[in-house]
């Protein structure tokens, strides 16, 4: 998946499935074992997720994913908080200086 994968392409709904279950805090062997996939499986969706957005990280891609409106979060409390979190996590490691605060 991650071979095809190309910068600025829509995210697929596989794709998106896994990183909502990053954004619930959920591991790639969680996310497998609900899935019923193979943690590789996962790792590959959440590979070409990041690829498609030009994400740093998994949890960059949650947030772009968010940002653009590929990633659903509405009405999702819990999943909001997990967001907030991860975004919070991003600026930690982009800019030192706001998790000093």
């Amino acid at each position: 998946m991650t071979l095809t994968a190309r910068p600025g392409q829509p995210l697929t709904a596989v794709e998106v499935e896994a990183l909502q279950y990053a954004a619930e805090g959920h591991t790639a062997e969680q996310t497998a074992r609900r899935l019923r996939i193979s943690r590789a499986a996962v790792l590959d969706r959440t590979a070409a997720a990041r690829t498609k957005l030009q994400a740093r990280s998994t949890t960059h891609a949650v947030v772009l994913a968010y940002r653009t409106g590929q990633l659903d979060l509405d009405g999702q409390p819990a999943q909001l908080v997990q967001v907030r979190a991860l975004v919070e996590q991003l600026h930690a490691v982009t800019d030192p200086s706001r998790s000093a605060a």
